[in-house]
């Protein structure tokens, strides 16, 4: 009789600066394992991705791809690792910026999702043998798909919102243990909207929106809640049909189909947490919305973090000027921002505020945006070298510096 062994697994996905990767699998089996190594098994990738290679079609394609196993072993029933049989194993893998990730970003939406079949391929290798009790196992077979994953955004919890004018909300939000009468919003960029085989918690670790719930954050801006709502569409979408997207470019004015009912949203949460004080914060597309609710809305926050944001100077009034001109603002950019040209957006802007008597205003600019962890290298051994829009990057390792100051110093300030 053939010893045959099944198991299923749940995930570990951890986020980065660059997006986020499965990084462990913790496999059940139905029988214990007497012993098991990186050396003994493979892992395989099946799951959705954009052909970058095809321009302009840029096809969405199958594919099949090997994982780096960087350790094998078993574990006892509180996850310790031990010597002993056992039916409980740890799987971790390498991720990287081309490795490991769950999401398939489609360059005809725009938008990050959860892929669609994705699954992990077990298998012992070639010539490898395992044992239980004692006895040769013939087979390993380990169901491909999840039963679930964790992830560093599960401290936050989800709920839905409706307007008064129909649009509805998926938003996570973060209360610390004790209250907090404090709350920073976070706007995503244009990846993380949608409603479509998405969710919030995919808005948190597609970007290191996590880092806003961590130890360090919490404990410089002195503990506040954290509210992230995603947008059905993006943030500047002037109709609320999307169609103003096209060709991977948007059509933008100064001008937001979701602004009454994302400041609806706000105004709720702030109610019903008795909140005190508000920073809004946002990168690109949440850039823009960000600044955006300022210059019409600036009642409703006390700061606000516009990163690589969005909204075109030439369509900013003057009025909008003068109604923001006494908000404290933080502005972040890279000067070789490839999406949103800066000579168009935040320079001329940042001009037309100091002109009108602004002298709450920072910024925080950088020649490009690299690797700051020292894990990712050119063939050269330089930092590898991001896209210049995604100066968010500095923003969630608190590498900002407006004059010494820091972002995350900032908002602790204007939290007060």
């Amino acid at each position: 009789m053939k010893n045959i062994i099944q198991g299923t697994f749940d995930t570990q996905i951890t986020s980065h600066d660059w997006g986020c990767g499965t990084a462990r699998m913790f496999v059940h089996f139905d029988q214990p394992l007497d012993g098991l190594s990186k050396d003994d098994i493979s892992v395989t990738e099946h799951k959705m991705t954009t052909d970058f290679t095809k321009f302009p079609e840029f096809p969405i394609i199958e594919v099949r791809l090997p994982r780096t196993v960087l350790d094998v072993y078993l574990v006892d029933e509180k996850g310790e690792k031990t010597e002993n049989p056992s039916k409980e194993a740890v799987i971790e893998m390498d991720v990287t910026p081309s490795e490991g990730s769950p999401l398939l970003f489609s360059m005809h939406t725009q938008f990050n999702t959860w892929s669609k079949p994705y699954e992990l391929i077990v298998e012992l290798k070639e010539g490898h043998t395992v044992t239980s009790r004692g006895e040769t196992v013939d087979t390993v077979t380990v169901d491909p798909v999840e039963r679930g994953h964790v992830t560093e955004a599960d401290a936050m919890n989800m709920n839905r919102f409706e307007a008064s004018d129909g649009v509805a909300y998926d938003y996570v939000s973060y209360e610390p243990e004790g209250g907090s009468d404090r709350l920073v919003v976070w706007l995503h960029g244009l990846g993380e909207g949608g409603v479509k085989d998405t969710d919030p918690y995919v808005t948190c670790i597609a970007n290191k929106v996590v880092s806003l719930i961590g130890k360090e954050f919490q404990e410089t801006v002195g503990k506040a809640n954290v509210l992230v709502p995603q947008c059905p569409t993006f943030w500047m979408d002037n109709t609320g049909t999307g169609e103003s997207l096209f060709g991977g470019r948007i059509k933008a004015d100064n001008t937001s189909f979701y602004s009454a009912s994302l400041v609806e949203l706000i105004k709720a949460y702030q109610k019903k947490h008795n909140i005190r004080k508000t920073v809004i914060c946002g990168c690109s597309n949440g850039g823009f919305m960000t600044l955006l609710l300022s210059m019409d809305h600036p009642e409703l926050m006390d700061a606000i973090v516009p990163i690589c944001e969005a909204v075109p100077d030439a369509s900013i009034t003057d009025g909008q000027i003068s109604r923001v001109k006494d908000l404290p603002m933080y502005f972040v950019y890279s000067e070789d921002d490839d999406i949103v040209d800066p000579t168009l957006h935040e320079i001329p802007t940042l001009k037309r505020l100091k002109e009108a008597g602004a002298d709450k205003v920072h910024v925080s600019t950088t020649k490009h945006v690299v690797d700051t962890s020292g894990k990712y290298k050119d063939a050269k051994g330089n930092p590898h070298k991001y896209s210049g829009h995604w100066s968010w990057i500095y923003f969630f390792n608190n590498e900002c510096s407006a004059d010494g100051l820091k972002a995350w110093d900032f908002i602790k300030d204007n939290l007060k």
